[in-house]
């Protein structure tokens, strides 16, 4: 079969006289087609997160009834609206999605419609006939009111596949044309030519032009139960079933006389239904039936057809049914002929359709469906299916597997989770044993509970309401303390011998023990960088007293807003972050580290080019790996390219590189002992640079990854020793001073032919010799912030390109003197330049450097936004801004939008929030403010305001849900505790209870 799409034509022209009706019959029915806009705020069983279009009508304007397909109406949470043809809108409800059969039914209020006089259309699944003239009126390809015409071409065709992690349709004949429709037609009415429903539009072929409709059969028999306010029962036996022709039939062993008898007594039937796939047998599975069994009657009603079995089945839940069977080559009452009699119990079908779902983490947990466990031929019950793991799994994308037991506790249905998760604490490591779909054997990931992050809850649906009720989960137990472990006698014995070992491999394994692997999480998109990103790597321990520290580059540790899971000597212990820079220093409990651990001896002789050194690192599975090569260069080509979206990058910083690359992703460059060292020397390998991973990205927009020393004396060593002094009470990002000039490197060869004097030449040449390395002065690259000169002085500013030559007196040759200009406590320095083969001295002020992270994050209604950061002013133009980008107030900046939001779509990432609802928003506070005082009812639009980097404004609309996006604020305790607290902002009243 050809792949197969839901939500799936090229037109056939009808005669003269035909389209003349066709006209008068479509300007009637068109006032009861609908273009539904909806967005499922939740992934939920075959279901994603995301905004969707598609098609209903309408099929009872006194109870407001719109009918579209199941996956239209969804089982997952959603929220819709209806635009009628005048483009007059309502919000509709959803009341009713089948569990198997691709319809739903959604409901608005009569009252609510003011400019259209509806039309109903009439469901009439009888006429459908092969031959019969049909038109497909809805928003083909999201389009607004397309017509396809076709000509049913089959009523019996079996129920298309759209893949195993999709929805399915099965146990119904499907009808098929070649009308070609595609995404947005989905639920659209299948019209004859008296303006009349024969079937409903469900999918669509992706290599041919063949579409299917969904007979209406059982569509009238819900709708008629709701009209009346009963409940639409729905039965099953657990069992799918094909239809089959004759000469299938008798393949699989049907006789001929009993074919006689079929052909005799139904002449218009072509075959009967047969068993076929069963879902594996369990406490919830319906036995009796086995696959290859040929249906003759059900409860003494002879079945042909899927309408026949079901309108016994439907109306039997609960019950016991009586189905004869042939089962080739078994004896029944009459002898060996084959024909037995199976009493089947009626199981209610809508039991094994989740209904309900919890939330933990950003993860999505609920029952196990019975589409997912006949897609996947998995029994119901063995395990909660995990929707998507979001947050909690440390992924945002992986789902669709089994969550079989947490911390040693089966958690075969939701209830069972729900209780083992009460009795965790926050933040704790604890096991899951997840099976993959369609797996049989466990496996076990260490999962960190979270309950800090994101908001923990329990959604169950309310059809008559047409709404979720939420309900969330008490506050978390205490965070363990993890106990410190004792030193055991292996712990001596190990210590001796390491007496006995090799100098080297001495030297070596004391190293190992001060190289940690790092595990970091985002729980959401912000500072440019993602969530969906992996945060990994190594770093070293630099200090242990009175503050204990470790150094990791930013492509480990990127921003201060997340979980790290520290790995030394294997033990796993937790991190929070107390500096941000050109690099990141994590502190932890020293009371956790694992005896014998120590910080390295520090190489107090720079390293020069040619140098021999050995690269020592780690692997993720706390492997030693080592690679002995030189220094190829310093301080080439040093800075990052900026990135979109705008994240920190290391700029203005001298790099060491190697002549070889290493192979892993982060440790200690350390210089070589010669071969004449003492074996008391050979004991200590002496660390000279941090080996660190540098991200970024391409011209292509691709992050790219790659390695470099930092050299430790110069840039981590001061901080260390300032951070210790303040035992660790300050700022992450301390307020500093900088020049707000990118520089980079040019040739010297290509210097001088700018006009550089003899003397600047020879002085070049001289410093490089000093480090073995390729004389490289320093130009301006870029202003990474607006100018703060006039135009009428811009003169008296650097330029880009300009070569600098010196600064406060100071010959500059090397990008790191710049860390002994102290520019902290200055308000200017003077800057001597070769612009235009003449030497200027300029007066350069300095000002407070941007910070790349913060200590307040909001959601607001899934839009992630928080302060401007440094990296988004880099990109901003600095000669010409534009008066609307908000440069000198800390801003409301979007870092990122959640999917199933109704942010999504419509508030920017990368953009600044200027307005909501007219009221100007400078600050986190001001939003939060405007928030709380406009108290917005879920349901109405509000008008947000937004500027992107290059000032072009927009405004957009989007739509309030508190009840699945009330608007949280996270902050960080305090500058020494690594908690965030999380704030309710809004929403409350949306909490209906407290599990």
């Amino acid at each position: 079969m050809s792949a197969m799409s839901l939500a799936s034509g090229v037109s056939v022209a009808p005669s003269t006289p035909d389209k003349e009706t066709w006209d008068r019959t479509i300007a009637r029915v068109i006032n009861g087609i609908v273009s539904i806009k909806a967005t499922t705020t939740r992934p939920f069983d075959t279901e994603s997160a995301g905004d969707y279009t598609a098609t209903g009508f309408v099929i009872s304007k006194k109870h407001g009834l719109i009918l579209s397909n199941r996956h239209v109406v969804s089982p997952a949470p959603i929220t819709s609206v209806a635009v009628f043809v005048n483009y007059e809108e309502v919000p509709i409800k959803p009341v009713y999605r089948d569990p198997t059969h691709d319809f739903g039914i959604f409901r608005y209020d009569p009252s609510k419609l003011k400019h259209i006089n509806v039309e109903e259309i009439e469901l009439r699944p009888e006429l459908a006939r092969v031959g019969e003239d049909i038109k497909v009126v809805g928003n083909d390809s999201g389009e607004k009111l397309s017509i396809l015409g076709s000509t049913l071409a089959r009523l019996d065709r079996q129920a298309p596949s759209y893949g195993t992690d999709s929805y399915n349709d099965f146990n119904t004949f499907y009808m098929q044309a070649a009308s070609g429709t595609s995404g947005g037609s989905s639920g659209s009415p299948v019209l004859n030519i008296n303006g009349q429903a024969v079937a409903l539009n469900a999918g669509g072929s992706n290599s041919s032009q063949s579409s299917f409709y969904l007979p209406l059969h059982r569509v009238v028999r819900a709708v008629e139960k709701i009209k009346r306010g009963e409940a639409v029962s729905r039965g099953t036996l657990q069992t799918e079933f094909l239809h089959h022709s004759y000469d299938e039939l008798r393949r699989l062993g049907l006789t001929e006389l009993v074919e006689e008898e079929c052909r005799a007594r139904n002449p218009s039937a072509t075959g009967l239904l047969c068993a076929e796939v069963a879902v594996p047998p369990g406490v919830t599975r319906v036995r009796g039936l086995e696959p290859g069994d040929i249906l003759f009657t059900c409860n003494g009603k002879h079945i042909t057809d899927f309408i026949g079995l079901w309108s016994i089945i439907d109306d039997s839940v609960g019950g016991d049914i009586v189905i004869e069977v042939f089962r080739a080559g078994k004896e029944g009452r009459a002898g060996a002929t084959g024909m037995l009699q199976v009493v089947c119990t009626v199981q209610d079908l809508h039991t094994i359709t989740p209904s309900r779902f919890f939330e933990i983490g950003g993860a999505v947990i609920h029952d196990l469906s019975y589409q997912m466990g006949r897609n996947h031929n998995v029994q119901l019950g063995t395990g909660v299916f995990c929707a998507a793991s979001g947050f909690l799994l440390w992924s945002s994308w992986s789902r669709d597997f089994l969550i079989t037991a947490v911390d040693g506790k089966p958690t075969k249905t939701l209830d069972q989770f729900i209780e083992v998760i009460k009795g965790i604490p926050d933040y704790k490591r604890v096991p899951f044993m997840t099976r993959s779909m369609g797996r049989n054997e466990d496996q076990m990931m260490m999962v960190d509970i979270d309950r800090h992050f994101f908001l923990a809850a329990l959604f169950e649906r309310d059809d008559k309401a047409g709404h979720w009720v939420r309900q969330e989960l008490g506050s978390p137990l205490p965070e363990e303390v993890p106990s410190v472990s004792e030193i055991t006698n292996e712990d001596a014995i190990g210590a001796e011998e390491e007496d006995e070992e090799d100098p080297e491999e001495a030297a070596l394994e004391k190293l190992k023990g001060s190289l940690v692997n790092v595990i970091c999480r985002l729980p959401y998109s912000i500072y440019g960088h993602t969530s969906a990103s992996n945060y990994s790597g190594v770093g070293i321990i630099v200090s242990l007293s009175p503050v204990p520290l470790i150094l990791f580059d930013r492509s480990s540790v990127p921003t201060e807003m997340l979980d790290i899971r520290l790995t030394v000597s294997n033990k796993n212990i937790p991190g929070q972050v107390v500096y941000l820079g050109a690099f990141t220093l994590v502190t932890f409990d020293s009371k956790l580290l694992p005896k014998g651990i120590s910080v390295p001896e520090w190489d107090t002789k720079p390293l020069k080019v040619r140098d021999e050194v050995k690269v020592i690192g780690l692997t993720s599975d706390q492997l030693l790996a080592q690679k002995e090569t030189s220094i190829s260069s310093i301080g080439v080509s040093f800075n990052t390219w900026q990135c979109n979206p705008p994240r920190h990058r290391l700029i203005n910083i001298e790099n060491i590189n190697l002549s070889e690359s290493s192979g892993f992703w982060g440790g200690a460059i350390a210089r070589k002992q010669p071969k004449t060292a003492s074996n008391e020397e050979k004991r200590v390998l002496k660390v000279a640079a941090y080996y660190m991973t540098i991200s970024s990205q391409n011209k292509n927009g691709d992050d790219s990854f790659w390695t470099q020393g930092l050299d430790i004396q110069r840039y981590v060593l001061p901080v260390v020793a300032r951070i210790n002094e303040e035992l660790a009470t300050g700022p992450v990002e301390p307020p500093c001073r900088d020049l707000g000039i990118e520089f980079s490197d040019m040739s010297l060869a290509t210097v001088s032919t700018m006009g550089l004097s003899q003397k600047r030449f020879d002085a070049y040449v001289k410093a490089a010799k000093r480090i073995r390395g390729a004389p490289r002065p320093l130009i301006v690259e870029s202003h990474i912030r607006s100018l703060p000169v006039s135009p009428e002085n811009e003169e008296m500013y650097p330029k880009i390109a300009d070569i600098v030559l010196e600064i406060d007196g100071k010959p500059i040759h090397r990008v790191s003197q710049l860390t002994e200009l102290n520019l902290e406590l200055k308000e200017s320095v003077e800057m001597v330049v070769l612009r235009g083969g003449e030497e200027l001295t300029l007066t350069v002020p300095t000002a407070p450097a941007h910070p790349s992270t913060g200590t307040h994050v909001v959601q607001f209604f899934g839009a992630i936004v928080h302060a401007t950061h440094a990296a988004v002013l880099e990109q901003v133009d600095s000669k010409d801004p534009s008066p609307l980008i908000p440069i000198k107030t800390p801003s409301v900046y979007v870092g990122g939008v959640s999917y199933g939001s109704p942010a999504l779509d419509n508030i920017r990432p990368t953009h600044w929030i200027l307005e909501v609802d007219g009221v100007s928003t400078s600050s986190i506070d001001d939003l939060i403010d405007v928030v709380k005082s406009k108290k917005w009812k879920t349901g109405k639009y509000i008008r947000v305001k937004q500027v992107n980097r290059k000032g072009i404004t927009s405004v957009a609309s989007i739509r309030v849900d508190e009840r699945f996006w009330p608007v949280l604020g996270w902050k960080r305790q305090s500058f020494g505790s690594r908690q965030w607290t999380q704030e309710r902002i809004s929403g409350t009243e949306f909490v209906e209870g407290i599990i």
